[in-house]
């Protein structure tokens, strides 16, 4: 694979979680985050698995890469986007994506310490612009409220790195086994995001179906739409790529996120960009250009 063709992957997987995390913000507000997390993996869970059983894509796991992957989704799936969704319902989610910027720290070093993965010139100075992304945003935050909310911020940080050491956690399992299929991953990853909701609260599941039943068909019908996009096809999306991708450079892509929900709401609110996000834009653009010609 192509490193256009695994920027490609992460890229449509950023675009279709973000997208889905204006609506996973509304429901996190109007019930809890640990509410609207719940949903989401268990709609992604049935999806996962009928796609699963449908494609015939399967192979023999053993205990170590089944609990390996496991942890996996307790840590990400379930602990990390509970933190992430809480600080959706004070900074929303573009602010709160846009931590993200930070993952390429984490994964960088974790790819050069036990996967042997090498940053070269091009790669750092992209790492560098998306970061520089975050600073930005942080700025204009400022700006408008006069505070950095910075408990909302560890919130969000707290979500950004359990969810890096579940990424790092799955690639270990694809370095184990390469002939692990995404779909069979993703099943187990959400499984463990499951068994973690039970032992938060044993009775959660029969309550979120009641909340999820009494809703509107149309609210039925968003939340479940979202849950699709934001869970199943963006982790569809972005485990194929982490399967083949230098981690440090792709998590960067993950800009991609707050710098399209802000578009987004621009597009919302009928306002125009202003000029801290046509600078986070701008320096995005660069960021991919430069790992592009990596």
């Amino acid at each position: 694979m192509s490193s256009f063709e695994v920027y490609a992957l992460a890229i449509g997987a950023n675009l279709s979680y973000s997208s889905a995390s204006m609506v996973f913000s509304v429901y996190a507000r109007r019930f809890s985050s640990t509410w609207i997390n719940q949903v989401k993996v268990m709609t992604a869970f049935l999806a996962f698995f009928l796609a699963m059983i449908f494609t015939n894509q399967m192979v023999s796991v053993s205990p170590h890469i089944l609990g390996m992957l496991l942890l996996s989704g307790f840590v990400g799936l379930c602990a990390g986007d509970i933190f992430l969704f809480r600080a959706f319902t004070t900074l929303g989610p573009a602010r709160s994506l846009v931590l993200y910027s930070f993952q390429p720290l984490m994964l960088g070093l974790y790819g050069f310490f036990f996967l042997k993965q090498i940053f070269s010139l091009n790669q750092t100075l992209a790492v560098i612009c998306m970061i520089v992304c975050i600073f930005i945003f942080m700025l204009e935050r400022n700006k408008l409220t006069g505070s950095w909310d910075v408990q909302s911020f560890i919130w969000a940080f707290a979500g950004i790195t359990l969810d890096a050491i579940g990424v790092m956690l799955t690639r270990e399992a694809y370095e184990m086994n390469a002939g692990l299929e995404t779909f069979q991953v993703n099943v187990i990853r959400c499984l463990g995001a499951l068994l973690g909701f039970l032992l938060i609260s044993p009775k959660s599941f029969l309550t979120v179906t009641r909340d999820v039943w009494n809703l509107r068909k149309r609210e039925i019908s968003l939340l479940l739409g979202s849950a699709i996009f934001g869970c199943f096809i963006s982790l569809a999306l972005y485990l194929a790529a982490v399967k083949h991708a230098h981690v440090g450079t792709l998590t960067a892509i993950s800009i991609t996120g707050p710098v399209w929900v802000s578009l987004l709401e621009c597009l919302y609110h009928r306002r125009l960009p202003n000029k801290f996000l046509i600078g986070a834009f701008s320096f995005f653009l660069l960021g991919f250009y430069l790992m592009i010609i990596a």
